[in-house]
């Protein structure tokens, strides 16, 4: 990488500023404009998209900026390792990190499968799995909302749409959190076992297949490999689990920090997707998405981008470029429109699943408020931990306390799901089949928690 004159390159890693770092970007905008030098590690450097417009171009533009990252200089000079990469700058068989026809081919069955899943029925689903996890803690008075709320249900209702029962969910989300853990032996032991929940769940669904995600892309005119759809039913979840809990874990947050948005969404000037779509542009959960590989040299600003490069999409840098910048002090949106936000990316590999992330996180939001009276922080608002990461902005947890309450009035003709609200089995053979391979992964993830 160069540049037309010598400058001091940032590295994004490091202890995270109690206020996040929106001041960093500011100041790197001041000092470069549009696009900035940094590191993601000692000597592994990328360029940041700091501009609004910058970034939806880049986005937008497949044929200049690719997602595969096998196209990355540091990879073809064998500094970084595609397989292992950290922070997500790796390399999967999945739609994700393809372009052009063959992302079309591995995309079009995640699209269309989700195009069939019944809206109506699956906003249910996600009010009684809401429903059940505050059960889990209403008569105590406090919680916290990000590890027993907003980091399990999104898992949940995943799980749910490949029409597996709810302690499966509880499995993967378990398996997920140990993954992005401290413990790097268990996080390895844990990246096996999720592979084996997609495969042995694809292998399920080729056996019985029925009305899901899973079953849906194995049947599709594609023509996936069960190994393909293993991976693009892995995306789905990756995708949606951490993005839509610091969604929901920063709304909230809001909710009980700011005085003026909790009032203008309790008098009903700002409905709970408006109010999404506030926290979507001052409080993005994805700060920062790897990575676009410049396919040619290129100019960006100030930036002679080559051939190999590789351009981070910067998100709450974007949101705070002046050429859209929201209005901070109240709620009533931005100049370009509240849904220009780029919390769901744009282009060729915008998230299909845009609509039921946004529902997830709206349903979880109204039922904290419906279930939960007299909800406030536990902590001052100063004593919140952010998770130490520019990709990412949310709380480690979000500490409350509440007045106790009862249990959820159970719905009408609804029939109760097999196992327990906290994953423990239901009646035998509710699970799967007695000699299933994912039965017995359940098995030994239950073998765990005795």
């Amino acid at each position: 990488m160069t540049n037309a004159r010598p400058v001091e390159i940032t590295r994004l890693y490091g202890t995270t500023p109690d206020a996040g770092r929106d001041g960093l970007w500011d100041t790197l905008r001041e000092h470069h404009g549009p696009v900035a030098p940094v590191e993601l590690e000692t000597g592994v450097r990328a360029w940041l998209l700091l501009g609004y417009h910058e970034n939806l171009a880049v986005l937008q533009n497949q044929h200049l900026f690719s997602r595969d990252t096998r196209h990355w200089s540091e990879v073809a000079t064998s500094r970084v390792d595609p397989a292992s990469a950290r922070p997500t700058l790796s390399w999967r068989p999945n739609a994700l990190y393809a372009d052009g026809a063959e992302h079309a081919r591995l995309r079009s069955p995640i699209v269309d499968g989700l195009a069939r899943v019944d809206m109506s029925a699956t906003a249910l689903t996600v009010r009684r799995i809401a429903d059940e996890l505050v059960d889990s803690f209403v008569a105590d008075g406090s919680a916290d909302l990000v590890s027993e709320y907003a980091d399990p249900l999104p898992v949940l209702v995943v799980n749910s749409l490949y029409g597996l029962p709810d302690s499966y969910g509880y499995m993967l989300g378990d398996l997920t959190a140990t993954v992005l853990g401290e413990d790097a032996r268990r996080g390895e032991e844990a990246v096996s076992r999720i592979h084996q929940y997609f495969s042995e769940l694809v292998a399920r669904k080729r056996e019985r297949p029925g009305p899901d995600l899973v079953s849906w892309m194995l049947e599709h005119p594609a023509g996936l490999s069960g190994d393909e759809v293993a991976h693009q039913a892995a995306l789905i979840n990756n995708a949606s689990h951490q993005a839509t809990t610091h969604l929901i874990g920063n709304t909230m947050r809001t909710l009980l920090t700011d005085a003026n948005i909790r009032t203008a969404h309790t008098d009903a000037l700002l409905p709970v997707h408006e109010l999404l779509d506030h926290v979507m542009w001052t409080d993005a959960p994805c700060q920062i998405l790897p990575a676009r590989i410049a396919l040619q040299d290129t100019r960006i600003g100030n930036a002679e981008i080559r051939a190999g490069d590789a351009l981070l999409i910067g998100f709450a840098a974007a949101h705070r470029d002046p050429a859209v910048r929201c209005d901070r002090d109240g709620y009533t949106g931005v100049s370009s429109g509240r849904r220009a936000h780029l919390m769901f990316g744009a282009g060729p590999h915008a998230c299909p699943a845009r609509e039921l992330s946004r529902m997830i996180a709206a349903i979880a939001v109204t039922a904290l408020q419906e279930r939960l009276v007299g909800m406030r922080l536990a902590v001052a608002p100063e004593e919140l931990r952010w998770v130490p990461s520019p990709f990412v902005r949310g709380l480690r947890e979000l500490p409350i306390t509440f007045a106790p309450g009862g249990p959820a009035a159970p719905e009408t003709g609804e029939a109760p799901e097999p196992g327990g609200a906290d994953g423990t089995p239901g009646p035998e053979g509710a699970d799967g089949p007695e000699d299933d391979l994912l039965e017995r992964l359940l098995n030994w993830w239950h073998g765990l928690r005795t």
